[in-house]
């Protein structure tokens, strides 16, 4: 460790340089719980066991248990920090333990003793140019089924780093895109603090509610072809009053937005719809490339309405036969690129986003215009819309055939 000379004449030189990774790693047995891989990161409340920072930075031995001087300014610290925190994310995940958890408690500990923000020295780009946080997700493993104990350095990492600054957010996000990692994506967007509900949402959706579900599937045998489901929980009471739901996932190594919306006056641009108007949105985010794209949007009728009701008499009737029941049709909407779609620098255009009237529809089956009624049969008794993108990342054809 480098002191500055003034320093050393002022402060009490400490005898003891902080322990190395090996050998705080050599002092540690304690297993650690595995994660459940499916649950949302935990961002917003500590995982470092039942006591939070604050209280545990009380006992003057957990908080020089890693340092071994407990009058160090606040230079030494913050550089003693960078250089645990550096020397953890450089690790391979397969060393990833308590011990990790341990050392990044105790920077913690002695931020908080020393009047430091362990939250700020955690987002600085102090790593290659990028902050820890986005290289714990560079360097993790492909998502397993099986819980996973390397997820403790990122998930330590996040709830230490919050409130999470735009910059931090941004850098999580190249990760995420960069590694094309969908699932670990969703489970930070699951999390408050990474992607907080807006404030109409956050009124009409329970805490106790999951959040809305995606997932996306890679096509085998077709070249840049993928399929989101989802499954969007309340739609019709968020599209009325919030006037958007938005869905964010990562497929073929792009970052997407698929947003349902009704314009309002107050959002009124050029290629938008009239004020009061629905309508689908389909655009690439940032650190994006840019790609031609095919899509058709689906939305089927849940098993418990799939039937039509039989149809009554008159004209119906001798068109369908008396008492019988049909099938209910799917719903459909194509969503297709007249130029190559690409990230917008200057505001939205045609060549950043994709937008049509739900009205519109394809095959005759009237688009998705009935989404918008209430008592619709293609929304479940739960109030959730079920649905999913079919795409295929080439120049449209006549015919939209995905899957």
């Amino acid at each position: 460790m480098i002191l500055d000379g003034k320093a050393q004449d002022l402060e009490t030189t400490p005898t003891d340089d902080p322990p190395s990774y090996e050998a705080a790693a050599g002092s540690s047995s304690t297993p650690v719980p595995p994660l459940d891989a499916k649950r949302p990161l935990p961002i917003a409340t500590s995982p470092l066991g039942g006591s939070s920072v604050a209280s545990s930075s009380k006992s003057p031995a957990a908080s020089t248990s890693w340092f071994g001087f407990s009058s160090s300014t606040t230079r030494q610290v913050r550089a003693t920090v960078l250089g645990l925190v550096r020397d953890l994310v450089k690790l391979d995940p397969s060393d990833h333990s308590v011990v990790a958890i341990s050392i990044l408690k105790s920077c913690a500990d002695a931020c908080a003793t020393n009047g430091l923000s362990i939250s700020t020295i955690l987002q600085e780009k102090s790593v290659s140019g990028h902050t820890p946080l986005y290289w714990a997700i560079v360097k993790r493993p492909p998502e397993s089924p099986e819980p996973q104990e390397n997820m403790d350095l990122l998930t330590t990492l996040l709830s230490l780093s919050t409130p999470l600054k735009p910059e931090t957010l941004s850098d999580v996000r190249l990760a995420c895109l960069l590694t094309s990692d969908q699932a670990l994506f969703q489970r930070l967007r699951n999390s408050p603090e990474f992607a907080p509900l807006s404030p109409t949402d956050e009124m009409l959706l329970d805490a106790t509610m999951p959040p809305d579900d995606i997932t996306v599937e890679n096509i085998d045998g077709m070249e840049g072809a993928f399929v989101v489901d989802f499954a969007i929980l309340r739609f019709q009471k968020r599209m009325l009053v919030s006037k958007a739901v938005v869905l964010e996932f990562i497929a073929r190594s792009r970052m997407w937005r698929l947003s349902f919306n009704i314009s309002t006056p107050e959002n009124r641009r050029p290629g938008l719809p009239s004020p009061g108007t629905w309508y689908v949105s389909l655009s690439l985010l940032e650190n994006s490339p840019p790609t031609w794209i095919d899509s058709r949007l689906l939305v089927p009728a849940p098993p418990e309405s799939a039937m039509e009701p039989p149809s009554g008499s008159g004209f119906a009737n001798g068109f369908f036969g008396s008492g019988k029941s049909r099938p209910r049709p799917t719903l459909s909407i194509r969503l297709k690129a007249s130029d190559q779609l690409q990230v917008s620098r200057r505001g939205p255009s045609h060549r950043s986003r994709i937008v049509v009237n739900m009205d519109s529809g394809d095959g005759g089956d009237g688009g998705l215009g009935s989404l918008q009624y209430a008592g619709c049969p293609y929304i479940g008794p739960d109030e959730t819309l079920r649905g999913r993108l079919e795409a295929r990342l080439s120049k449209p054809e006549a015919e939209c055939i995905i899957c």
